[in-house]
């Protein structure tokens, strides 16, 4: 082998280790590089799974605080219903005991009628026309032997007008004038009245009076106050 064939193979020789080690950097590279990525996945990764973490347990306390509120609306809406029974039964009640007076009242107290004569009741219902109102006021005669009794009824509304107190005859506030407030009857009669009351004004109270005559003599006086409340019913 001559110098110049030598020369050759070293040359390639020297090229091939040059080769190889561009080979090897090159690997070298791409191996960091990878295993810096690898690293910065997993820091990436564990970021998330502490996100989730977090997450989970927030979902699990909100939960928690979920089901107590149901648990004491529960409670609230049982000791709602009960509430609303013990109401019920306090009006049922208060009926009772009011009927049970009014019925004492005309047996043990003359003074409250007059030969007989007694409002037996007062109902108020709104009509569709704005502050208009229906008053019915039931009287009835008691007496076992029965008369003609007559006389006029004097009827009061009292209340308030931007808070000051105030009274209405109801002869003023009728729809029809014509209207009479009289009566003459031997067992019942019902009066029926409409009446439109003045702006602002917030009727209490219905005060009822009147004298009594029989055979064109007065046998005596009557008077009665209703809270407006009792005898107010919406109209169906």
């Amino acid at each position: 082998m001559n110098l110049k064939e030598l020369r050759g193979q070293l040359g390639f020789l020297r090229y091939y280790l040059a080769m190889i080690f561009v080979l090897a950097c090159l690997f070298y590279a791409g191996h960091e590089y990878a295993d810096k990525k690898n690293h910065l996945l997993l820091a990436k990764i564990d970021v998330m799974q502490s996100s989730i973490d977090n997450l989970t347990r927030e979902n699990q306390v909100l939960n928690s605080e979920l089901n107590v509120k149901k648990v004491e609306l529960e409670v609230a809406s049982i000791a709602n219903e009960q509430a609303q029974l013990t109401y019920k039964e306090y009006m049922r009640r208060e009926a009772e005991l009011r009927e049970q007076i009014s019925f004492y009242q005309k047996v043990m107290a003359p003074e409250l009628t007059q030969d007989g004569f007694v409002v037996e009741s007062v109902e108020v219902i709104s009509t569709a026309s704005k502050n208009n109102y229906a008053i019915s006021i039931m009287m009835l005669q008691r007496e076992n032997i029965k008369s003609i009794i007559k006389g006029t009824l004097k009827v009061k509304l009292q209340g308030s007008q931007n808070t000051v107190p105030i009274e209405y005859d109801v002869k003023e506030l009728l729809d029809n004038q014509q209207d009479k407030m009289a009566f003459s009857f031997k067992y019942f009669q019902v009066l029926e009245l409409r009446v439109t009351l003045p702006e602002d004004f917030i009727p209490e109270q219905i005060e009822i009076k009147t004298d009594v005559y029989k055979f064109k003599r007065k046998r005596g006086s009557y008077a009665r106050t209703v809270q407006w409340a009792d005898a107010f019913s919406e109209a169906d």
